[in-house]
């Protein structure tokens, strides 16, 4: 009974421990979003959890000063709210590419350009919005090396393999590239573990339903 009692109560406090610690990283998103003008982020709708938001944030916050990041798949903006309100703290830039006719998303085809506009108006000064799909990007319309990466555009396996080739020629040697929906779509999953096999890269971190990578730096 003793040992039970013992268990429970270890538990509750890991559970304890894991909320506060989410309450704290949401405190920080807070502080960076409505530094950089972007608060209103918070209420935006977006398929990317609040965790996975957060996460991406903090991948941001820890680019080098002036870091470049890329954002495929851009939607209507909430998570290019939270992009760069981090690299804002980084004097970085951020590049979205996105055709914002929403060919693949579950919501139907329209046009939410306009949508995106209006809801980055708060860090329109550090993000460019390239207006095409991410097969004609070319890196003449970025600054690179890109120090982060956030592939969130067609999740289809051909897809993701191209952009993911794509932009590894043009990441800096410390950089990462975050993948959304890793658990998601077999197309995603299948170019990880692809990369992975091939001893160039590794996991760097998971939360929810996307992970990063980075190239492999073994110590063995």
């Amino acid at each position: 009974m003793i040992k039970n009692a013992d268990l429970v109560f270890r538990r509750g406090l890991r559970k304890t421990a894991r909320v506060l610690c989410g309450a704290a990283e949401s405190l920080v998103a807070r502080k960076h979003l409505k530094r950089a003008g972007a608060i209103h982020a918070e209420k935006l709708f977006s398929y990317t959890s609040q965790s996975e938001l957060e996460a991406l944030l903090n991948l941001a916050l820890a680019c080098p000063e002036g870091a470049n990041a890329l954002e495929i798949g851009a939607h209507v903006g909430k998570s290019a709210c939270y992009l760069a309100s981090g690299l804002a703290s980084r004097n970085g830039h951020l590049y979205c590419v996105d055709t914002w006719q929403n060919e693949t998303m579950p919501d139907g085809q329209s046009d939410t350009f306009y949508e995106f506009q209006q809801n980055t108006k708060g860090v329109n000064g550090i993000l460019t919005a390239v207006r095409k799909h991410s097969s004609e990007l070319c890196d003449e319309e970025i600054s690179i090396p890109l120090h982060l990466v956030f592939i969130d555009g067609d999740h289809s396996y051909l897809a993701v393999k191209r952009d993911f080739a794509k932009i590894a020629s043009w990441l800096a040697d410390d950089g990462v590239i975050a993948f959304h929906d890793c658990k998601a779509y077999e197309g995603v999953s299948r170019v990880i573990g692809e990369a992975l096999s091939n001893g160039e890269w590794m996991i760097l971190g998971c939360v929810e339903n996307l992970l990063w990578l980075g190239r492999a730096k073994f110590t063995q």
